[in-house]
């Protein structure tokens, strides 16, 4: 009994090297580094700050004109994107985190020990993707949340149309926005892991998102009318509205489009991480 039990002793197999980085472990990691910045809670609240100021503000003056309007633009008078307008420069924050999720991390040169602790790149991007979803997709909600209310207290007070929390219309919006919100900060994740830089990352944040959508109109014809009903954040603001412009996708198709346009921007992002040194 005694010679068996030193027998065993003598071969079972030694563990040697260092412990494996499961993705538990990098969700961790991610979570500690997006926490720790300093950008993320000035992002969050000066996203809150400016949908709430920019949804008073704009509510208030579209309630007190209403009367104004003529009949047709009375009847096309959109109380939920009037509230939520502030999703237009949300979007640009948002973008603006994710990408520094992964472009700060270039810039201070932390990506190396990074990949040194977990070579899988892989699992330490989609570590970085979900933890930034757990963040960008509760502000989202909170932000159309607050800015509903502020707006249709606002649009209330002027006489003009509003909505209550209990329709339909509302819940999408709200929810819907937060969607919006989080799949734009994705957007800014895949940018930058593709570009490293973060000043490239926010022009062609500002580009995609903001300029195009400023010049839709302009462009020469069917041309125009393509991006002004396709082009992906044009597309996914659409589930921010309660009047169905026939010109343009539906709520939930628009988001399609965008969720399509992300997941193919992450794959480029995923193969080019993987591929390049670091």
């Amino acid at each position: 009994m005694t010679r068996t039990t030193a027998t065993t002793a003598t071969t079972a197999p030694l563990r040697t090297g260092p412990a494996k980085a499961t993705f538990r472990h990098c969700l961790h990691a991610e979570w500690i580094k997006i926490r720790t910045m300093r950008s993320t809670a000035y992002v969050i609240l000066g996203t809150l700050a400016f949908c709430l100021g920019l949804a008073a503000l704009n509510s208030s003056s579209a309630g007190s004109e209403f009367a104004d309007l003529s009949p047709a633009d009375q009847a096309s008078f959109d109380p939920l994107a009037t509230s939520l307008r502030g999703y237009l420069l949300a979007q640009i924050a948002l973008g603006l985190l994710g990408g520094l999720v992964i472009t700060s991390e270039y810039g201070a040169r932390t990506v190396v020990p990074t990949l040194i602790a977990v070579p899988h790149r892989a699992r330490v991007l989609a570590s970085k993707a979900v933890v930034l979803v757990g963040v960008a997709l509760p502000t989202g909600i909170a932000v159309s949340l607050a800015g509903f209310l502020v707006g249709q207290a606002s649009l209330s007070g002027a006489d003009a149309p509003h909505l209550a929390l209990s329709d339909g219309v509302a819940a999408r919006g709200i929810l819907g926005g937060g969607v919006y919100l989080a799949l734009a900060a994705l957007f800014g994740l895949a940018l930058g892991t593709v570009i490293r830089s973060t000043t490239a990352t926010v022009t062609s944040l500002f580009g995609v998102m903001l300029i195009v959508q400023a010049f839709a109109p302009a462009l020469p014809g069917g041309l125009g009318d393509w991006v002004s009903k396709y082009w992906p954040p044009i597309a996914g603001g659409q589930i921010i509205t309660s009047y169905r412009d026939p010109a343009r996708l539906s709520p939930w198709a628009g988001v399609g489009v965008m969720a399509g346009c992300v997941t193919v921007l992450l794959v480029a992002a995923f193969v080019v991480f993987r591929k390049r040194d670091a």
